[in-house]
Order: structure tokens, then C-alpha cells, then sequence
């Protein structure tokens, strides 16, 4: 089942290349593809059932690859449905970005995706959390 994309993808300097990072935080977690990491971290923390939050991510290639775009969502597996908002995201400087108005409404096990388009094709990083 094709999931629906609540936010648009974040469009990169064409070719333009993601350099490799540390962690930018204590309170970042990190995520791991093939060729990409990436460090996410909520603002606030831990995150909060009924009121807005926001995503911190920066985005690291562990070699000379290029992304073309970065897309964020966030949904419930068990229940096959997202957010009742829509988020914004705007890119900052050196491969970080900023992702406002997420909402989760309710308990229960909720999943993070980012999508990272290349030219070679495209790979998920996903990131579970819990809400009692």
C-alpha cells in the first residue's frame, strides 16, 4: 500500500552533494541507510500527545552521493493512517532542515519516514516511537 506523503519533499541544489556529519546532539537519534545518515531530534522532547511539535534533522552521506530530495511524514502502521495536520518543512544550512507542525492526536506506536531521492533511486529511513 502506497503511503500518502503529508509533506512535500525538500528540494536540494540539483547534484548537489550531502557531506558526511557527527552527531549535531545528545538528544538526536540516529538513522541509517546504505549511503545516508541521519540524525533527528524532536522539539520538544519527548514528544507530545495533542500539541505541536517540531522535527530537527540533518542529513549526512557517508560518501560522494548526491540527494536530490528529502521528504518528511510521520504516520500509525497499525492504524494505516497520519497526522490529522500538515507540517511545513524548510531547509536550513549545511544539510539541516526544520519540520513545524507536526501533531500526533492520539497513543500508540507512531513512525517517522524520511525518503531520500537520488539519482540512483530512493531510500526510506524510518525512526519508531512510542505514546503512552
Amino acid at each position: 500500500m502506497m503511503m500518502r506523503r503529508i509533506l512535500a519533499a525538500v528540494l536540494l541544489a540539483a547534484g548537489a552533494p550531502v557531506l558526511a556529519c557527527d552527531s549535531p546532539g545528545a538528544d538526536y537519534a540516529r538513522l541509517e541507510s546504505p549511503r545516508f545518515v541521519l540524525w533527528m531530534a524532536t522539539r520538544p522532547a519527548p514528544v507530545p500527545i495533542g500539541s505541536e511539535f517540531a522535527i530537527d534533522a540533518v542529513l549526512c552521506a557517508k560518501g560522494a552521493t548526491s540527494a536530490d530530495a528529502v521528504g518528511f511524514d510521520a504516520w500509525m502502521p497499525a492504524h494505516r493512517h497520519g497526522m490529522n495536520s500538515r507540517p511545513s518543512v524548510r531547509a536550513l544550512d549545511g544539510g539541516r532542515w526544520r519540520a513545524e507542525g507536526y501533531l500526533f492526536h492520539m497513543p500508540g506506536r507512531w513512525q517517522f519516514t524520511f525518503e531520500i531521492d537520488t539519482a540512483s533511486g530512493r531510500e526510506r529511513l524510518t525512526h519508531d516511537v512510542e505514546l503512552d
